[in-house]
């Protein structure tokens, strides 16, 4: 297990800045996942994680030492990319082995590895199958297990998933997490889906226009972001500006909602206030007095099997919410929004 450090890292193609001076820790054992828009540097991180980019400034440590100039294959790193990149003329077991063949181990040793490494992946029974015989769960598990026997310290993954369709995807996203933590490898990974990386990830580094700009637990991108931008990307519906009139009240044109205070924050300042849709509990009748609670109407519903998202209407203002489908509330019908203050996420503007 390995720790990955970056400082400072900056990568520059000519006159345009890919990656600007961005700062991550990854400690051993964790996975963590780049997670960004297309174009936001985040394959450019793990290009240079790995060998395969040199930064223009920074450095770039494994367990301490600064390998910015070390190169690829001294780097003792794992590929898996969105293209499987197999041999189609190799069997499953030739192409899990080319590795050790390429290094010349014995022939014994890399028949035990490649014997453990098919079992761990579930595809012994598929040892002699050609890729063009394989699904895309299949073939993906294959290159997987080529690069896990290698026993790299530290995969790298990008987009892994891009190709399958969204149940595989759910599928390969719960093998990956069980084969990391069985291992207790190092692993960065790319993807540009929020589901993807809050289901998989340890902790979260959002990048967009080659910044970080936030890394932390997929729980608390999820409920604290650190910006507006961070808020969007990852799904809030519910942002409404405001002022805060007290440490723990803000005005918005919902009306005044008590919230948790956000330290260095002053009284007067002008915020955003984020409620997330599921995290509103939507009665139809008034809720007991001292209840913080908004008055609506049912705008619209939207009905998607395991959920349904409500549109209500308050006022001026339209508020998102989300609910298991345990129950439908007619559109037209008059609700009550109670907003509990810990749920009620401040923003700096």
């Amino acid at each position: 297990m390995t720790q990955v450090e970056l400082s400072a890292v900056r990568k520059q193609f000519g006159g345009y800045v890919a990656i600007d001076e961005i700062d991550l820790d990854v400690a051993s054992g964790e996975l963590v996942a780049l997670l960004g828009p297309s174009g936001c540097g985040k394959t450019t991180t793990l290009r240079m994680i790995a060998g395969l980019e040199r930064p223009t400034a920074g450095e770039i440590r494994f367990d301490g030492k600064d390998v910015s100039e070390v190169p690829v294959q001294d780097r003792n790193v794992g590929m898996v990319f969105q293209r499987y990149a197999l041999f189609p003329h190799m069997t499953v077991e030739r192409n899990v082995a080319f590795g050790l063949s390429v290094r010349g181990l014995p022939k014994a040793e890399i028949e035990a590895r490649l014997d453990e490494m098919l079992e761990v992946v579930q595809l012994q029974a598929f040892r002699t199958r050609f890729p063009a015989q394989l699904s895309g769960g299949q073939m993906q598990r294959v290159a997987i297990a080529r690069t896990l026997i290698t026993k790299p310290s530290v995969l790298m993954m990008d987009e892994p998933l891009a190709n399958l369709d969204t149940a595989l995807r759910g599928e390969m996203r719960r093998f990956i997490r069980a084969l990391q933590q069985r291992f207790g490898i190092t692993t960065i990974f790319v993807t540009h889906d929020q589901v993807e990386a809050m289901e998989l990830a340890d902790r979260v580094a959002v990048i967009f226009n080659g910044r970080l700009a936030q890394y932390d637990t997929p729980e608390r991108i999820y409920r604290r972001p650190a910006s507006l931008e961070v808020a969007h990307f990852m799904g809030a519906a519910n942002i409404f500006p405001g002022r805060l009139v007290a440490r723990d009240r803000i005005e918005t044109d919902l009306g005044l909602l008590e919230c948790t205070p956000l330290a260095g924050m002053d009284v007067g300042a002008t915020v955003h206030a984020m409620l997330r849709g599921e995290a509103l509990e939507m009665t139809t009748e008034p809720p007991p007095a001292g209840r913080q609670a908004i008055r609506g109407k049912i705008a619209s519903r939207d009905f998607f099997g395991a959920s349904v998202t409500y549109g209500v209407r308050c006022g001026s203002q339209q508020v998102t919410v989300t609910e298991n489908a345990r129950r439908m509330v007619d559109v037209g019908a008059e609700v009550w929004l109670d907003i509990a203050p810990e749920h009620v996420w401040l923003i700096r503007t």
